[in-house]
């Protein structure tokens, strides 16, 4: 039973980092003016499977499309402010999950069926400061400092024959993060980029790497590419580790 909501709970923070992404606004062709902020944000879909091992040792493997299946609603939003070398972002998402199965469980040594209704809450802020070290004619370098806050709400219900088993939680994690993303324009509209970061506080250890390329149409970029973000811990609740890959689509825009 316990499992149940750890796998579920992992689900989330799957479907959390499918729809969530924070990179860095790109190089424009003519560059940004200097004396004003200028406004973008992105969307992105992230086709993103999980490996893992939950906090009792069992293996955690899910697919993209399991987690579709469960996502009850959800609102999403990506802004980031750029003047000059300076370039402010902040992260915003809340999510619902809801799951229905039918599950057996040992209890007493002893098969027992059991309804099981699962109701996920959760809530990400990722926020972070950049300042550009290089910025040439083709090449650039940003270097970001933040933090990344994760709330999830767990409300569990499960029917044993006439009995009923009921049970809800509540946890959040706070990390600080740095990281940097360089950007390379191959011509006026396609450009190649590599983003990472690495970071600590409530979690032992997380980080990511996503590699892209992109082409602009005007204010408008067409962004593509593979990510794969990773966390380590050491509380001993959902899951010791945990590892997200998969490819990206997605777009920019300013204005």
């Amino acid at each position: 039973m316990y499992y149940c909501v750890a796998r579920l709970a992992t689900g989330l923070a799957i479907v959390l980092c499918l729809l969530l992404a924070s990179s860095l606004p790109v190089k424009a062709a003519t560059g940004p003016d200097p004396d004003r902020w200028t406004l973008g944000g992105s969307v992105y879909l992230w086709a993103a499977g999980v490996e893992g091992t939950s906090a009792e040792g069992d293996d955690i493997d899910i697919s993209f499309t399991e987690l579709l299946d469960s996502l009850e609603g959800g609102i999403m939003g990506v802004v980031a402010a750029q003047k000059g070398k300076w370039t402010v972002i902040a992260d915003l998402l809340y999510l619902s999950i809801h799951e229905e199965d039918e599950t057996t469980a040992n209890l007493v040594g002893l098969p027992i069926e059991l309804d099981v209704d699962v109701k996920l809450r959760g809530f990400v802020s990722t926020f972070g400061v950049a300042y550009r070290v290089i910025d040439e004619d083709r090449t650039s370098l940003d270097l970001l400092a933040g933090a990344r806050y994760f709330d999830l709400d767990v409300d569990f219900d499960a029917e044993v024959g006439p009995g009923k088993i009921e049970y809800s939680d509540s946890g959040d994690a706070l990390d600080g993060i740095i990281g940097g993303q360089v950007l390379t324009s191959l011509t006026d509209r396609w450009y190649v980029s590599f983003y990472g970061d690495v970071g600590t506080g409530d979690s032992e250890v997380t980080w990511q790497a996503w590699p892209g390329v992109g082409y602009r149409f005007g204010n408008v970029d067409a962004v593509a590419g593979y990510r794969h973000l990773a966390w380590e811990t050491d509380d001993g609740d959902t899951f010791e580790d945990l590892s997200f890959s998969g490819p990206m689509l997605g777009v920019k825009f300013r204005f």
